[in-house]
Order: C-alpha cells, then sequence, then structure tokens
C-alpha cells in the first residue's frame, strides 16, 4: 500500500481570539488562549493520515516540556507513525491570532526546522517506492528540500511541495516537484512581475499547480489547463490550519490512487469544515467525516 512521508516541523501553536487583529504599535486582549500542536508539516501529516493512508512524519523537536506536550498528542492517531529528530534548540512556537471572523496572522520560529540536514533528508526518501508520496513545505532550508526531492524522484515517488511559507528563493527547485501547491498571495511572489500568476505557472512548465483560493475554492493548472473547483458555503469562524487541510488530505488521497481533480475536490470540502471549528489541529476532520464527505461528493 502506498504511503505519505512528511518531511517537515512541528510547533507549539499558541492560539488567542481576538475581536480584531490590532494595528502596528497597538495592544488588544484576547478573548482567550489556547494551546495545541501544530506547524505545518506535524498539520499536514494528520490531515494525510485521516485518509487512511499509512503516513510518517519526520520532524525536528527540543528537549522540552513543548516537546512532550507534541510527542503525547499522537500516540494514538491511527494510521500516522513520527520519527522525531531531537535537536539542542527550543521546541518551535507558532504564535496565532485569529480575529472574528476567522482571518488569521501566524509568526513562526525556526530554530528546530532549521536543523534539518540534508543527510538527514537523503536517508528518509531513499525509503520512499513507486506510488508513495512525499509532502514538504518552506520550513526546511534550500539545500534539504532539494535533496529530500531528488532522492525522491530517484525512488519514483510522487513529489508534492507547498510553497508556505515561502522564507527563501524556490523558483529553481520547483521542477523536482509534480505538484506544487501555493495561495493566492505566495502565487504572486513566485510569479512575481507576471500580470497573472496563473498564467506565469501555467507556462512554466511546471506539470501540476494548484492555487488555493480561500473560500472560493482552489485552481488546478495541469497539462496546461486551468480547472476551478469550487468550495461549499459555510461560516467561517477560524481559518488557521485550512490550508494544511487541504494540503495534507490531498496527498492522503492521492497516495490512496485517488485520481487528482477528485482528491482536490474533497480536499476543497475538508479545509472548509476545517475553518467552522476553532484552533488548528483540534479543527481537522476526521477520518470518518473525510470518508463521508468522499461519498458525498461522488468521489469514492
Amino acid at each position: 500500500m502506498s504511503r505519505v512521508l512528511v518531511l517537515g516541523n512541528a510547533t507549539l501553536d499558541v492560539i488567542q481570539r481576538v475581536d480584531r487583529l490590532p494595528m502596528p504599535g497597538e495592544t488588544v486582549l484576547a478573548l482567550s488562549t489556547a494551546r495545541c500542536a501544530g506547524g505545518k508539516g506535524l498539520n499536514q501529516a494528520v490531515a494525510a493520515s485521516r485518509t487512511g493512508a499509512p503516513t510518517l512524519l519526520v520532524a525536528p523537536i527540543g528537549q522540552d516540556a513543548e516537546a512532550a506536550f507534541l510527542a503525547d498528542g499522537f500516540r494514538d492517531e491511527a494510521d500516522l507513525d513520527v520519527n522525531w529528530l531531537i535537536c539542542n534548540a527550543p521546541t518551535d512556537l507558532s504564535a496565532i491570532w485569529v480575529a472574528t471572523g476567522g482571518e488569521n496572522v501566524i509568526v513562526s520560529s525556526t530554530d528546530c526546522a532549521s536543523s534539518v540536514t540534508s543527510d538527514q533528508a537523503h536517508s528518509f526518501c531513499d525509503t520512499l517506492a513507486a506510488g508513495d508520496v512525499l509532502l514538504m513545505q518552506g520550513n526546511l532550508a534550500a539545500d534539504v528540500t532539494r535533496t529530500a526531492a531528488q532522492t525522491a524522484q530517484a525512488r519514483g515517488a510522487t513529489r508534492v511541495l507547498n510553497t508556505a511559507p515561502i522564507a527563501w528563493d524556490m523558483k529553481p527547485i520547483l521542477g523536482l516537484f509534480d505538484i506544487v501547491i501555493a495561495n493566492e498571495k505566495e502565487a504572486d511572489l513566485l510569479t512575481a512581475g507576471s500580470p497573472s500568476a496563473a498564467a506565469a505557472l501555467r507556462a512554466s512548465g511546471l506539470h501540476t499547480a494548484i492555487i488555493t483560493l480561500g473560500a472560493r475554492g482552489a485552481l488546478v493548472i495541469s497539462d496546461g489547463i486551468e480547472t476551478t473547483i469550487d468550495a461549499p458555503r459555510v461560516a467561517a469562524i477560524d481559518t488557521a490550519g485550512a490550508g494544511d487541510v487541504f494540503v495534507g488530505t490531498l496527498a492522503g488521497l492521492l497516495a490512496n490512487g485517488m485520481i487528482l481533480s477528485k482528491a482536490v475536490t474533497v480536499a476543497v470540502a475538508a479545509a472548509s469544515l476545517s475553518v467552522t471549528r476553532p484552533n488548528t489541529t483540534p479543527s481537522f476532520p476526521s477520518r470518518a467525516e473525510i470518508t463521508i464527505l468522499a461519498e458525498e461528493l461522488g468521489c469514492p
């Protein structure tokens, strides 16, 4: 059975809900504060595993209370195995502010994420096989990302890159991935100077690019053809982590053998469901909910 390897980061998410996001120099009072496991790598691994695809998360953490909190949170998560890379830095932290209506801003530390080496990336990706899926994000260094993609390519695995966050020039390595997923702001950054990010990505030679559109769904650009997948209308209360639900769900469904168009449709619906709930990983759809969504959408 094909599996998903997520090579990425893990963070302790500290989420504060506010009436509105503060202006520069302004202090606002939080309505509530919550702590939960997060980080793009961890989030996407959880979402992938809930499609039923066997998933391995490889992520660095420190040797502190925050690391123990993360490790304890997913011991019983079905279909998810974790290989923690222990480092000397403090476990990475994401500070998340969520305004009424769901808009959010996030600042993440990368002390642990920066410790992952190319040798480690090669070692884990060298275990991949044809049909497996490598899923990466922008948290790791450029050389680590390149090594992982090249190793997975040599093994015949499908390579998926979520460009968030863009912390270095990703353009030289995009062609190493079969599927590149970016939100609208990231797509604009990747195609700076072009009047149309979609047109630029279509002309770039990428096999498949997906631009996530928030409440409007997703735009799939594959083999030069553009297809928009609409999102269902929902009442959003917290959009933090929704992009990770989309990416992880998509990767898991692809590993399960679902075709791209159907996988994107289910992933959009899963992300839409997550924004109706508070916080990051606690808002993610369960495996049963993913199954129901797929059946309702005619995507078995």
